[in-house]
């Protein structure tokens, strides 16, 4: 009888085979972490630049907060209209992704306003995407 000791090529196939499949898994992963870290990033940067009109429009006097150009009739982002609107505020996130900031108010009384504050952004599959943010203003004069 003879013993061998070893592997043979069918099982050496088989291994690499099934690591093969096993670091292809773990690639896809780190693939998708990457692109979830990126939608973080320009979400929490959406998220900012919205705040920070919100924190503008509330130093403007009651009588002169307005609407920025952008919106439809129903006062919501007009998505396929805001890169070629002229007026639209935009920072570049540091992916390269471009971030547009549009605002209505609508007078709920004679002396209060609400005011909806949108951070948009379209994806590299150009899908539109967005950050809402609102609060309301009274005239205390």
């Amino acid at each position: 009888m003879s013993h061998r000791s070893g592997l043979t090529l069918l099982e050496l196939v088989i291994a690499l085979t099934i690591l093969s499949v096993g670091l292809l898994g773990i690639a896809l992963l780190q693939i998708t972490a990457v692109r979830g870290n990126s939608f973080a990033e320009v979400s929490t940067l959406a998220s900012r630049y919205a705040q920070d009109q919100v924190e503008v429009l509330r130093g403007v006097p009651f009588a002169r907060i307005e609407s920025s150009p952008g919106l439809t009739k129903e006062g919501r982002p007009d998505f396929p209209a805001i890169p070629g609107t002229p007026g639209i505020p935009s920072i570049l996130s540091a992916g390269g992704t471009r971030i547009y900031r549009v605002w209505a108010v609508s007078p709920e009384t004679p002396t209060l306003k609400t005011i909806s504050v949108w951070s948009c952004w379209r994806d590299e599959r150009g899908r539109w995407h967005s950050v809402h943010l609102a609060t309301q203003q009274g005239d205390l004069s």
